[in-house]
């Protein structure tokens, strides 16, 4: 029989008895820099940047094109090196050379320079500190409550985008691009050191799972406490869903990309003002942040296929309100909207892919799905970028990015997932003291 354990019931005391909470805590710290530092600065940078050089969108669209080809790309190895050395040298390394590619950055020239220093130095740094490393330890150490840890810990992407958005912003105002650049390096490096203190699983400080004694990852074949088979990775990689997870984690890409790279010059062009839109772009990270916390809960409450295909729907129409946007009042309709929907979504991907397949073989299987993902978010801002400088317009790439996201909603709701990972997470085991829950049965638990 098809039988879930019950996670015991959260205690605010487990915050300080249990190390996964600290790790998770680590964990968003180092990805709210890889994002916020690295993705989130680009549109406040870009315009005088641009000006400066007097360079064209087509020699930065260029640039973020490489960038998500090229993350695309490093995603698998990002995996393999988690896998085969563990996720704290891989962050720590990737925290250095990431400060110190920022500082580059701004000591570029020409377009040749820049692509090489942003282009192509950055993304292989910023890479090794970013969304695999940080779901990886989350998947190590949470089963039972690992929706919500995911929901917090991605919600550091949208915190750092709040914060370094609007800082940005301030720094070039107050220093120049150049020299906020070098600002910024500093805070990068000031914010890995944490990294130091991270841990790969419960068992190297004595605890187990979810704070559990003696739950653990199991092997290869079994069923873990949540009813999910760990997958071999060539089954996860014949797995038709799993791919269709990540196509629709690469519109979300797409238009995240585009948007952050991006806005700010478009509402210009509109007669929206800088700080509003520059505003706006914050305010979208705040609420992805927030949405990321509050609503993650919602995966093991009925299941992660519902929750995708509602936060299509809300970037879906939140992108239909910006592409309509010529004042701060709609503007803000779409950053709620389209900040709750992404800020929802990339957590939950990381959830469905270890609650449909298993956390055996997560870092490599989600290293893989990336290369989906990843390349659609650099070709957002990149196709993009050549539509505007041949059309002088944005109208075209807005309604394309419309169009695809209403793709993405017809896709997920074709992604129906296993029957395991369509009922609640937290179900009792009689051998632990509960009932069986009566919807479970003797099918397995991933149909491939």
């Amino acid at each position: 029989m098809s039988v879930v354990v019950e996670t015991p019931r959260f205690r605010p005391s487990d915050l300080i008895t249990f190390a996964g909470y600290r790790q998770g805590a680590i964990a968003f710290v180092q990805y709210g820099t890889a994002i916020g530092a690295v993705y989130f600065v680009v549109g406040p940078l870009l315009p005088d940047m641009l000006h400066d050089l007097g360079w064209t969108l087509g020699v930065t669209s260029a640039a973020l094109l490489v960038r998500g080809l090229l993350g695309a790309v490093l995603s698998p190895l990002t995996g393999w090196l988690i896998t085969r050395h563990g996720i704290r040298p891989v962050v720590l390394t990737g925290g250095v050379t990431t400060a110190a590619c920022t500082a580059l950055t701004g000591t570029v020239t020409n377009p040749f320079e820049f692509m090489v220093v942003f282009g192509i130095a950055l993304t292989v740094a910023d890479s090794f500190m970013g969304y695999i490393p940080a779901a990886s330890l989350v998947q190590r150490w949470f089963l039972g409550r690992r929706a919500v840890v995911m929901g917090f810990v991605n919600s550091g992407a949208g915190f750092g985008g709040l914060i370094f958005a609007p800082l940005m912003g301030v720094l070039v105002r107050e220093f120049g691009w150049r020299h906020a650049l070098f600002v910024l390096a500093l805070i990068i490096l000031a914010l890995v050191t944490p990294a130091w203190w991270l841990r790969e699983r419960p068992a190297q400080v004595g605890q187990g799972v979810d704070g559990v004694d003696g739950r653990e990852i199991p092997d290869e074949g079994a069923t873990d406490v949540i009813g999910t088979v760990q997958l071999r990775l060539g089954q996860i990689m014949r797995h038709p869903v799993f791919w269709m997870l990540f196509v629709i984690f690469g519109v979300e890409a797409w238009a995240l990309g585009t948007y952050s790279a991006y806005q700010v010059l478009y509402l210009e062009s509109v007669g929206v003002s800088k700080a509003a839109s520059s505003g706006a772009l914050g305010i979208a990270a705040g609420i992805a942040a927030v949405s990321g916390i509050l609503l993650s809960r919602a995966n093991d409450r009925i299941s992660p296929y519902y929750v995708i295909i509602g936060s299509m729907v809300a970037m879906t129409v939140g992108s239909v309100i910006f592409g309509l946007a010529r004042s701060p009042i709609p503007l803000y309709a779409y950053s709620i909207l389209f900040g709750a929907g992404y800020g929802l979504l990339v957590p939950t991907i990381a959830v469905a892919v270890g609650r449909y397949f298993g956390a055996r073989h997560f870092a490599k299987a989600f290293g893989m799905g990336q290369l989906i993902s990843g390349s659609m978010g650099g070709l957002g801002p990149y196709v993009t970028g050549l539509i505007v400088d041949h059309t002088h317009s944005y109208d075209l790439p807005i309604h394309l990015m419309t169009a695809l996201l209403v793709g993405a909603v017809v896709l997920a709701i074709a992604a129906r997932p296993p029957r395991h990972a369509l009922r609640p997470v937290q179900q009792v085991d009689p051998e632990h003291g509960g009932a069986v829950d009566p919807k479970a049965d003797s099918a397995p638990a991933v149909e491939l």
